[in-house]
């Protein structure tokens, strides 16, 4: 959906759809038919985007149905004439949750055959060969492997904090802690599809009661780490065989909002974004839940050979508890399993434990890297709090012009024996305001003691980045200046 006072063009629009491509989405649905710039159409193009393309009514039995049929159908006429050509449509929706009346109904399909013809014209986004809507509230993140995880899903949604930095500058200071009217008003509140209680609930179970905005919001983000990053893993685990589709509810939000966004209305991306891009990687290797089984994903059209899964647990404070590697092959658009990966006994002197994976070819490229925090029960997770500072350092410099865009080389390491969690990064201009926006090779890292990652921020060329700030779980905030 795009703004509301119709202000998106090309310029605006062509920032979202980067994140977008390179989170490794591949499909957007356009809501209602919101979004009618041509533009939106030429970007999803360019960025190899499929568009479902919905006609403009919304659900069922809850609206004011259309009183002009004649009129609609001319609209749709319209549209599918000046669109049709856009290879990036693949479906056409006849309505948002629901089936549109006979009339229309039977006019759009006959519209779509005779104008256009070669793409399916089905009634409704969610009920026909589809899997319905929702939920949008907090669910463990077990249940998008198990209840959750069947057909093609259009619509599933859960609370997705924004950055502090974004709530600060959408919100007056006053209504930020407690978090009052105007959060509410941007969208978390206590009531209906997005509705927050269930999230606010398990927050205080798993990691105690938020006590400030800051507290809040990093608590938050690592909810939003695990629930975006298994709402796409509970899909690719099970691909082929119980899913065959999943898109988020939602991942563009068309104001400053705090529910159903995989980054903010000004281009910030908070934890759920990395979340979902590490779920989507083409190549990935996960576990799933609840059995803990090693799966690597291959959803590329090339098979890829002789590779290594490398699986190390430890503790909280860093001490490793288990270390394997498993050979597998990857068949192309397949996902393969490795084995199990068995916590329970890892977990009798704690009840929380550390998880980092690793994939690797036969040179030792690493194609792929994650890591988890699993515990024995909800409020295991409370042991977190007890993990002490982690120390990192943190170089950055600029690098020479690419295209259009400008690069940051960030070498980001470990240097004692505490694990670092889900360290965040932020690049900073001279007055300490956000760089926006900003193209993240990887953000909210997880690091295990002696690890090092080196990585590629990108920003626009007329930025003028000074600083890089970080701060984690359990990293305290600090700031490096960028070298020349």
């Amino acid at each position: 959906m795009d703004d509301a006072m119709k202000r998106f063009g090309r310029a605006e629009l062509e920032p979202y759809f980067r994140l977008e491509r390179e989170a490794h989405m591949n499909m957007i649905r356009n809501w209602m038919g919101n979004n009618t710039e041509p533009a939106f159409y030429d970007l999803a193009d360019e960025n190899g985007m499929m568009i479902l393309n919905d006609f403009w009514q919304s659900t069922q039995d809850f609206q004011i149905e259309p009183e002009d049929p004649q009129l609609f159908l001319a609209n749709a006429a319209d549209t599918i004439a000046r669109y049709r050509n856009h290879p990036s449509i693949v479906v056409w929706f006849g309505r948002n949750e629901g089936v549109p009346y006979p009339a229309l109904n039977e006019g759009l399909d006959a519209l779509v055959q005779r104008l256009d013809g070669t793409r399916w014209y089905t009634g409704s986004s969610n009920v026909v060969n589809l899997q319905g809507s929702g939920p949008y509230n907090y669910r463990p993140p077990e249940g998008y492997f198990t209840d959750l995880a069947s057909g093609f899903s259009v619509e599933t949604g859960t609370p997705s904090l924004a950055t502090r930095e974004a709530i600060e500058a959408s919100v007056p200071a006053a209504d930020r802690w407690p978090l009052g009217d105007t959060m509410a008003y941007h969208d978390w509140h206590f009531s209906g599809n997005g509705d927050t209680r269930t999230f606010m609930d398990t927050l205080s179970a798993m990691f105690g009661p938020a006590t400030s905005l800051a507290d809040f919001e990093r608590k938050a983000q690592m909810m939003n780490l695990e629930t975006h990053k298994a709402m796409m893993e509970g899909f690719v685990g099970h691909l082929w065989t119980k899913n065959s589709g999943r898109l988020f509810w939602m991942t563009h939000p068309s104001w400053p909002s705090n529910a159903w966004q995989l980054y903010s209305s000004d281009m910030d991306t908070h934890a759920a974004y990395y979340g979902a891009r590490a779920g989507a990687e083409p190549v990935h290797i996960q576990l799933n839940l609840p059995d803990n089984r090693l799966m690597v994903i291959n959803t590329t059209r090339g098979d890829i050979p002789a590779l290594t899964a490398r699986v190390r647990v430890t503790d909280l404070a860093g001490r490793t508890l288990l270390q394997q590697e498993m050979p597998l092959n990857a068949p192309a658009n397949t996902a393969t399993p490795a084995g199990t990966v068995d916590l329970a006994p890892l977990m009798t002197n704690g009840a929380m434990v550390l998880v980092a994976l690793d994939l690797v070819d036969t040179k030792g490229a690493l194609l792929s890297c994650n890591f988890y925090w699993r515990g024995r029960d909800t409020a295991a997770y409370r042991d977190l709090n007890t993990m002490p500072a982690a120390a990192i350092s943190l170089t950055a410099k600029a690098g020479a012009p690419q295209g259009s865009d400008r690069p940051l080389i960030l070498s980001l390491a470990t240097t004692g024996k505490t694990p670092a969690l889900a360290i965040k990064l932020t690049v900073l201009d001279k007055a300490g305001a956000r760089v926006l926006p900003v193209f993240y090779e990887d953000n909210y890292i997880s690091l295990m003691p002696g690890e090092a990652r080196t990585l590629t921020v990108r920003v626009p060329p007329s930025a003028k980045p000074a600083s890089i700030a970080i701060r984690g779980w359990n990293v305290p905030e600090s700031a490096t200046a960028l070298a020349p």
